[in-house]
């Protein structure tokens, strides 16, 4: 079980695509930094976040939305203390 964590915006850097590619059935994916771009912006890979939103497997860093005056459309918001149980709860942690 993998945390994978998105800095990036979908509309500046490939990491998002690259992620996607390689997570797997028990992985979560975290949006952080400019990364909660993702949870809005319309981009090739909005569907694939769209089934992980439904499948539970799709947090956003909720201080992140909120530095850059967005609302996250799919993904559930998360705290730093959210965070840190995701981190705790998976054997390992991908920042990409």
């Amino acid at each position: 079980m993998i945390l994978h964590t998105i800095h990036s915006s979908p509309l500046d850097s490939f990491a998002l695509q690259q992620c996607l590619a390689l997570l797997s059935a028990n992985d979560t994916l975290l949006l952080i930094e400019d990364g909660v771009f993702a949870s809005q912006a319309r981009h090739p890979w909005l569907v694939a976040l769209e089934t992980l939103s439904k499948q539970g497997r799709l947090r956003v860093l909720s201080s992140d939305l909120k530095a850059r005056g967005i609302e996250n459309k799919i993904g559930e918001k998360c705290s730093y203390s959210d965070f840190v149980i995701l981190v705790a709860k998976h054997t390992s942690l991908m920042p990409w």
